[in-house]
């Protein structure tokens, strides 16, 4: 089933074809009613093998004017479609999911990339938590995987530190950001981001905002594509900083000197083959860092990164998974 966006702003609007059937006139509403929602530019290559595993659950995808074919890929595996006729950008197209999800009665909603794979039971683990009225997010742990390179050991580093710094913050405080490449939340429980340029920290921040505590759920795996290269990593870390950077309230353990070097203590005292890693994770992290905040200086650049995309060629995580990386 596919639906076109036609509003200029993107926001969620079915045709009045499939509006009865989209959106009932008095929408079934209950808190444990869990919607997948996938956000996809171009994402023909990776996302069939995410939707068969996704079978048997309710999945939407957001295409974001791919022109690749992902809309139509996806509705053939059986996913309702959001179409944008132009690209418009991750926080529009989560937006849209989010309108989507209350308009029809969903309590949960699980974000997750287009190229990521989650464990068996995962999502069952991940949103076992939100049954809580006090809890309105929770994330997982996530587990890089490609060829064994270079930019693979550094990147395996450190998406570790970022576990185990969650783990830092739920000791801690008994919360932790929600941000990483599958998480779930309560839309009720967010404002509008829509014009977001780091979706899960400005989720996790509004979350924290309004009373409720964003969990980390360890035992929630899923796997996702490790950075290619050394440019690749420098490119996600920019943004995510960046990203991090718009929030003076920021609750990613990487912006929490003292979590950011516990976790990294743990990670090496856990798995000492890391050490050799370690520097150059540093300085990579260090260079991503000064370059976000000389992006952060400059309004136009706002712009890029709200609209941004990948360059950099992505590793298929079902083939690393069954060893063919």
């Amino acid at each position: 089933m596919e639906v076109h966006l036609e509003s200029p702003s993107g926001k969620y609007q079915a045709t009045s074809k499939l509006e009865q059937e989209l959106t009932p006139a008095t929408p079934r509403s209950s808190k444990d009613r869990v919607l997948i929602v996938i956000c996809a530019y171009n994402e023909a290559k990776t996302l069939p093998d995410l939707l068969q595993a996704l079978r048997q659950t309710n999945v939407l995808v957001v295409d974001d004017g791919s022109n690749d074919g992902t809309g139509r890929l996806a509705a053939m595996e059986g996913a309702v479609v959001l179409t944008h006729w132009r690209r418009m950008g991750k926080a529009v197209s989560l937006q849209d999911a989010i309108d989507y999800a209350l308009d029809n009665g969903y309590g949960i909603v699980v974000e997750m990339g287009a190229d990521s794979l989650p464990e068996k039971g995962a999502i069952e683990r991940l949103i076992r938590p939100l049954n809580s009225s006090a809890i309105g997010g929770a994330s997982v742990r996530q587990i890089p995987v490609g060829h064994k390179n270079a930019s693979y050991y550094i990147d395996e580093l450190i998406w570790s530190v970022l576990s185990h710094g969650k783990s830092i913050q739920m000791a801690r405080n008994g919360t932790a950001h929600l941000g990483g490449v599958m998480y779930a939340f309560k839309p009720e429980c967010v404002s509008s981001v829509e014009d977001s340029v780091n979706d899960d920290e400005h989720l996790s921040v509004c979350i924290k905002s309004k009373g409720y505590r964003a969990v980390f759920v360890p035992d929630a795996i899923v796997y996702f594509d490790a950075s290619s290269s050394i440019g690749h990593i420098l490119q996600r870390r920019r943004r995510m900083y960046y990203g991090h950077m718009v929030y003076p309230e920021s609750t990613a353990p990487s912006m929490q000197i003292g979590v950011v070097a516990s976790a990294l203590l743990n990670c090496l005292t856990e798995k000492p083959s890391r050490l050799p890693w370690m520097l150059p994770a540093v300085f990579l992290d260090m260079v991503s860092r000064l370059r976000a905040w000389r992006d952060g200086r400059c309004i136009k650049k706002r712009g890029e990164y709200t609209m941004w995309v990948t360059t950099f060629e992505k590793n298929m995580v079902s083939g690393a998974l069954r060893g063919n990386c």
